[in-house]
């Protein structure tokens, strides 16, 4: 085993005027000196994790002795102590609470949910019009996440709701955040809190028995009909900020793909039509979106919207015959596994097909995790995955898109498309 002193000085080196420009490169350059380096955050002892059994180890096998980095949990003044940065008997606490809102006898009402969310973006959509890809996504899936958690309607509320999520992305991402100082995500806290004060004052003045999330939780915690506490305030929190963002990310990427790989565009739209058959989408459906399926998980896994994961050493802890000494930070990358051609052949190249059944196997597990893995994953993993398959279903059907302008990558909290995804519909025949 090596001791902590010998794996230091490390090679690469975090410098802080690049820090916020390139983070992606910077850890593909670390990437390509092995598949567990250590190197150094901003002054922190750090390793880059880069091989599926590693990330299996801290997520999973081990998840006990690792937590958030103490630099991430400063989004707590975003997010409070919500399901994202709560730790410990609290976390688990909260998330068994919370997972009934998710369960699988939920979604069916929720994929009604998510179709007339879609039937209002028919309405506003027109042949030849070009569109903000990325804002139209948030718009939709804050209009889905709305009326799940609150019963409400919260497009009228998108641009504000967009425009406190990029201030709060730039301080919040699991690199950068470890150099940003807290105060920056006050104000964008303050305004998201006041938002969503109006959104329950509103839903428990309505004095509705509803069976949105908010409803579901209050009764979980046997306080339906009665103010809500702080907990259950920053878990609302946490879900709305998670619940929309990541999945409107998602995809834009998708459209942004599709555009660019007309074989697929027409293989989905067959799927589309001999499926579909002119009907919206619902939850019935989704046995038979295969091909649609496939679209969505090959554009998380080259565009995932949550790309990289920190966790910190609590403990002294050895992976891979190296010893990570306790108060380092663990740094595993979506983003770089999901390209690795170890694990995925042509691993540049947009092909859905590789997903389809027993092509998948000889795959180790955490090759690929857009929506993280072990008890700290995702709580809205199926909600997600539905929600993406049934949007994309329900545009596609009914559009192409083509882009505009190129794109490139913008890794902050979420991986994001900059500049602006500008792209020109078109009504399919």
């Amino acid at each position: 085993m090596k001791s902590p002193a010998s794996s230091y000085p490390p090679k690469s080196i975090w410098s802080l005027r690049r820090a916020p420009q390139d983070p992606m490169a910077f850890l593909q350059r670390i990437a390509a000196e092995g598949d567990l380096v250590p190197f150094s955050l901003g002054g922190h002892r750090a390793f880059l994790l880069n091989h599926p059994d590693y990330v299996e180890d801290v997520l999973v096998l081990n998840h006990s002795k690792f937590s958030k980095p103490p630099a991430l949990q400063r989004s707590s003044a975003l997010l409070g102590a919500g399901l994202l940065t709560a730790e410990g008997e609290l976390h688990r606490r909260r998330r068994r609470l919370a997972q009934p809102a998710f369960g699988s006898d939920r979604m069916e009402g929720y994929a009604a949910t998510i179709a007339r969310s879609a039937a209002r973006v028919h309405e506003r959509w027109s042949d030849g019009q070009t569109v903000d890809m990325a804002a139209d996504m948030q718009a939709l899936t804050l209009s889905v996440i709305g009326h799940i958690l609150f019963g409400a309607d919260l497009e009228p509320q998108a641009a504000e709701v967009r425009h406190a999520l990029a201030v709060a992305s730039a301080s919040i991402d699991p690199l950068f955040s470890l150099l940003a100082p807290a105060r920056r995500l006050r104000p964008v806290g303050n305004d998201l809190r006041a938002l969503l004060d109006r959104l329950i004052a509103e839903r428990l003045a309505s004095g509705d028995d509803g069976d949105d999330v908010l409803t579901l939780l209050q009764r979980a915690e046997g306080s339906a009909g009665q103010a809500i506490t702080d907990q259950l305030r920053d878990d609302l929190l946490t879900l709305f900020v998670a619940g929309h963002d990541t999945i409107a990310n998602g995809l834009t990427w998708t459209w942004q793909l599709l555009a660019r790989h007309p074989a697929a565009e027409v293989r989905l739209r067959e799927e589309l039509e001999r499926t579909l058959r002119g009907e919206p989408p619902t939850f019935k459906h989704l046995g038979e979106l295969t091909y649609t399926g496939h679209v969505l998980a090959e554009s998380l896994r080259l565009y995932p919207p949550s790309w990289v994961i920190t966790r910190c050493a609590l403990a002294d802890h050895e992976i891979g015959h190296m010893l990570i000494p306790a108060g380092a930070i663990i740094v595993v990358s979506q983003y770089l596994l999901h390209r690795d051609p170890r694990f995925f052949s042509g691993p540049l190249t947009f092909d859905p097909c590789r997903w389809e059944t027993g092509r998948q196997e000889t795959r180790p597990r955490l090759a690929y995790f857009p929506f993280g893995a072990g008890p700290r994953s995702c709580i809205g993993q199926g909600l997600a995955t539905m929600e993406g398959i049934l949007l994309l279903a329900a545009l596609a059907a009914r559009w192409r898109c083509r882009a505009v302008t190129p794109v490139d990558c913008d890794p902050r909290a979420t991986l994001r498309p900059r500049p602006r995804a500008l792209m020109r519909l078109q009504r399919a025949g």
